[in-house]
């Protein structure tokens, strides 16, 4: 990767862009890569954002009457409706996902499925919600694994209340995707062969730092895996694909 001006691009990921190409040149740490909305900012820019994103009256209102609100709101929630039925998950039921696959991704990048390095991760398999470090684990990863063209992973929640909120999601089919966080060790840029044109970036080999439950996922199949047959099935397909 050279340090050539990189195209006009959103903040966040013009960030991180200038931030591999620092790294890249031995002039600077790794960033640290979020395959959701890429986090590459300093803390001190997404403690802004998150203000920013806050409501005002949100920040100025009493705990114990946001969490009379918050449970009014949940009591209020329908049941899904017929036709997310099918991505219902049983309760003690374990959620298997496919965390990452080598498929273009939202951001025109890819991550190679055989550079992941899982050792450290499974030190601390922490399970985040929306690469948010400055809020306590949700869950932790049972088990990480590569199979063929994808990282898969069984998560468990957490007993507290948002992660159960957030397991629910998942089980009653509200909430599919996941997303990756982690460490780049060694990559490439990712141009059009006719063109020269920047496409993204070619991550070859990452330290996985920690999982993500999301909204919307930078890959399109981060996805719960629903079952461990549809997981399985899902693996083969992938697997197919590569060849």
């Amino acid at each position: 990767m050279n340090g050539s001006r990189w195209p006009d691009l959103a903040d966040d990921r013009a960030v991180l862009l200038r931030a591999l190409s620092v790294y890249a040149c031995g002039m600077g740490d790794a960033p640290m890569v979020c395959k959701w909305g890429t986090l590459a900012e300093p803390a001190a820019v997404r403690q802004a954002h998150h203000e920013r994103e806050t409501p005002h009256h949100e920040r100025e209102t009493p705990h114990g009457e946001r969490e009379a609100a918050h449970q009014g709101r949940m009591a209020a929630r329908p049941e899904p409706v017929e036709g997310q039925a099918r991505h219902r998950q049983a309760d003690g039921e374990t959620l298997t996902f496919v965390a990452s696959t080598g498929a273009v991704d939202r951001h025109g990048d890819t991550v190679a499925p055989e550079g992941w390095r899982l050792d450290a991760y499974r030190e601390n398999p922490v399970v985040l919600w929306a690469h948010d470090y400055r809020r306590p684990a949700i869950g932790r990863a049972q088990s990480v694994w590569r199979d063929g063209g994808a990282l898969l992973a069984r998560l468990e929640f957490a007993d507290t209340e948002f992660a159960r909120e957030v397991e629910g999601l998942y089980r009653r089919g509200y909430q599919q995707g996941v997303s990756v966080g982690f460490r780049p060790l060694r990559f490439e840029e990712r141009r059009d062969a006719r063109t020269g044109a920047f496409l993204g970036i070619r991550f070859l080999e990452q330290e996985l730092l920690e999982i993500s439950a999301v909204p919307v996922p930078a890959n399109r199949g981060a996805l719960l895996a629903h079952r461990g047959g549809v997981a399985a099935e899902v693996v083969g397909l992938l697997r197919g694909l590569r060849s």
